[in-house]
């Protein structure tokens, strides 16, 4: 399954913002972490697909 131009878009996004903005609250906190764990689950998905297994290991896959 290939990613979609949206959603390579929308991770794109979610790193820019979270690599910008420090978070402020604890709920920020709890959503900037589940940003980075969904952005690293899609990095880790496209690198496994296209035959990068060690740069996908480095992001924590099994």
């Amino acid at each position: 399954m290939k990613l979609s131009k949206k959603e390579i878009e929308e991770a794109y996004l979610a790193r820019l913002e979270s690599e910008t903005r420090q978070p402020e609250t604890e709920e920020q906190r709890k959503l900037a972490k589940e940003r980075r764990a969904r952005i690293n689950k899609l990095s880790y998905e496209s690198l496994r697909k296209q035959g990068f297994y060690e740069a996908a290991e480095r992001l924590g896959g099994k």
